[in-house]
C-alpha cells in the first residue's frame, strides 16, 4: 500500500494527469467497438483538421493530393493518405513542424527503428502520459498493480553517459522498479543479476525478449533457481518467438504476456490472460495493417502503420512502423473487443556476442541513432570483429563518428575490430526489411 502510495505520489508531481488517463482507460478498455471507433474517427478529425491547417507539410499534401480535411471523415477513408516514412520525416522535417510549436509542451526523441534507420521525432506531453497510462493498463490483463516492482532487463544506449545516477535512483524507489543492463550480458553480470533480484524479489520481470531469454538460458544452463516466483513476465521491442516463450515459462515458473509497442506512431498492443494475441490499444492511436497496395487488411501480413492521435507536436498519419505484422478481427473470449495483433511477422530478434557478451538490436539502433546515419548494417564474422555498413547522412563525419562508435563498442564489451565500410545502397534480401544485423557466428 505504501508503494502504491509514493507511486502516485511521483507521477501526481512529475506527469500531472498520468493517474487520471489510467483510471480512465481502465474503464474504456470493456467498452464495444463501435464506441471506440466512433471516438477514433471524432479525434482523427480533429488531428487532419489542425495538420492541413498549421504543419505546412500536410497543407502541401492535400493540395497535390486535390483532397480536403472533410474528406478524412473515418478510419476507412485513411486510403485516400499516402504512407509517411521515416526518409520522408529527415528530408521534410522543418514541413512537419506545426506553425505554432513554440506554444506547444513536448518532448525531444530519437529512434533507431527496427530496421536501423535512425528517425528523430517530437511527442507532446500529452500524448507521451497516454503511451505510459496504457503501458500500466496493459500490464494489469497479467494482475500487475499500479506501485508492484518490476525486474527491467533493457537498455538505452551503448553510449557512455556521464553525470550522477542520484535522480535515477530516486526514479526507480519512487516508481518501484530496477533495471538491469541488457548490453553487457556476460555471465559475471548475469550472475550479479540473478542474485540482487533473488534479494529484491521481483513481482514482475520486464524486458527485450531476447534479453530475458538470455537470462532464463543462462539460469536453466547453471541450474540456477529464483527464490521468488513473478507473477508474470512481460516481453517486448522485439519478436518473441514460440521456443524463447516456452524456456522463458519454464525456467522461471509463470505465463509469458507479449507487448507491442513504439512512441514514433503511438501504438501499442497488450497480450491478456487469454493468450489469443494483442489486444491492440483504441485510446491513443489507429494501427492498420495494409497490403503491397497501402490498402487496410486483416487475417493475413501487412505492413503496420500508425496514427497518432494526440500527437500534435508532430502529427504521424499512416506512419510506416517498418514492422510486419497480421490483424485479427475475431473477438477475444476475455470480454474485450477491440481487434487482436495476432503475431508480429517482421520483427526479427538479431544480436551480435562480441568477445562473449551479448548485444541486442534494440541498443544498437539506439547507439547508431546518435549519429546522422541513413542506414547502416552490422556484419560479424568472428567472436571479436565486425563490419559496419553505413549509408552516411550530411552531418557524418568519418573521423569523429568512427570514433565514437568505437569507443561505445570497447566501453561494454572491450577492444574489437570494427571495420567500416561506406555505401549509397545496402540491398534487401527477399521481400521483407533487410536484416540490420548479421550474425555469422552464434545463432539463439
Amino acid at each position: 500500500m505504501l508503494h502504491k502510495i509514493i507511486f502516485k505520489t511521483v507521477y501526481l508531481l512529475n506527469r500531472p494527469g498520468l493517474i487520471g488517463y489510467f483510471n480512465k482507460f481502465q474503464k474504456t478498455q470493456w467498452l464495444d467497438l463501435q464506441q471506440l471507433q466512433a471516438e477514433q474517427n471524432r479525434q482523427l478529425r480533429k488531428l487532419v483538421n489542425f495538420a492541413y491547417q498549421s504543419v505546412p507539410y500536410y497543407t502541401k499534401l492535400f493540395s497535390q493530393l486535390n483532397i480536403r480535411p472533410s474528406d478524412i471523415d473515418a478510419i476507412k477513408d485513411l486510403e485516400k493518405l499516402p504512407i509517411l516514412t521515416k526518409k520522408i520525416i529527415r528530408e521534410h522535417w522543418e514541413d512537419l513542424t506545426p506553425i505554432n510549436i513554440k506554444e506547444m509542451n513536448y518532448l525531444n526523441s530519437t529512434t533507431g527503428g527496427s530496421t536501423g534507420v535512425p528517425c528523430r521525432y517530437r511527442m507532446s506531453h500529452e500524448d507521451y502520459k497516454k503511451g505510459v497510462a496504457l503501458m500500466y493498463r496493459g500490464w494489469t490483463y497479467a494482475g500487475y498493480n499500479l506501485g508492484d516492482k518490476v525486474a527491467t532487463i533493457a537498455g538505452s544506449s551503448l553510449i557512455p553517459t556521464i553525470g550522477s545516477s542520484l535522480k535515477n535512483k530516486i526514479q526507480e524507489f519512487g516508481l518501484n522498479i530496477r533495471n538491469y543492463s541488457s548490453y553487457e550480458m556476460s555471465d559475471k553480470n548475469l550472475f550479479k543479476y540473478f542474485c540482487e533480484i533473488n534479494k529484491w524479489r521481483p513481482d514482475f520481470i520486464r524486458g527485450y525478449a531476447s534479453s530475458v531469454y538470455l537470462f532464463a538460458r543462462f539460469l536453466k544452463s547453471h541450474n540456477l533457481k529464483l527464490t521468488v516466483r513473478p507473477r508474470a513476465v512481460f516481453t517486448t521491442a522485439e519478436k518473441l518467438f514460440a521456443a524463447q516463450r516456452a524456456l522463458t515459462e519454464e525456467v522461471f515458473d509463470t505465463k509469458v504476456f507479449d507487448t507491442y509497442g513504439l512512441n514514433d506512431g503511438g501504438v501499442s498492443a497488450f497480450e491478456c490472460e487469454k493468450h489469443n494475441g494483442m489486444h491492440i490499444d483504441a485510446e491513443r492511436a489507429i494501427l492498420e495493417t495494409v497490403d503491397e497496395k497501402n490498402k487496410s487488411i486483416t487475417g493475413q501480413t501487412g505492413k503496420i502503420l500508425a496514427t497518432d492521435l494526440y500527437n500534435y507536436a508532430m502529427p504521424f498519419i499512416r506512419y510506416d512502423t517498418e514492422d510486419l505484422g497480421i490483424i485479427s478481427d475475431t473477438p477475444c473470449s476475455c470480454g474485450r473487443k477491440t481487434f487482436l495483433l495476432k503475431e508480429i511477422t517482421g520483427r526479427i530478434t538479431d544480436y551480435l556476442n562480441l568477445n562473449n557478451i551479448i548485444i541486442g538490436s534494440p541498443v544498437l539502433t539506439v547507439l547508431m541513432g546518435k549519429f546522422d546515419i541513413e542506414q547502416y548494417q552490422i556484419i560479424q564474422n568472428t567472436p571479436s570483429s565486425i563490419v559496419c555498413k553505413i549509408i552516411k547522412g550530411k552531418g557524418y563525419n568519418e573521423a569523429r563518428d568512427e570514433d565514437l562508435i568505437r569507443k561505445s563498442f570497447y566501453v561494454h564489451v572491450g577492444e574489437i575490430g570494427i571495420k567500416f565500410v561506406y555505401a549509397e545502397f545496402i540491398p534487401v534480401e527477399g521481400i521483407r526489411k533487410y536484416k540490420f544485423i548479421i550474425n555469422n557466428v552464434n545463432t539463439i
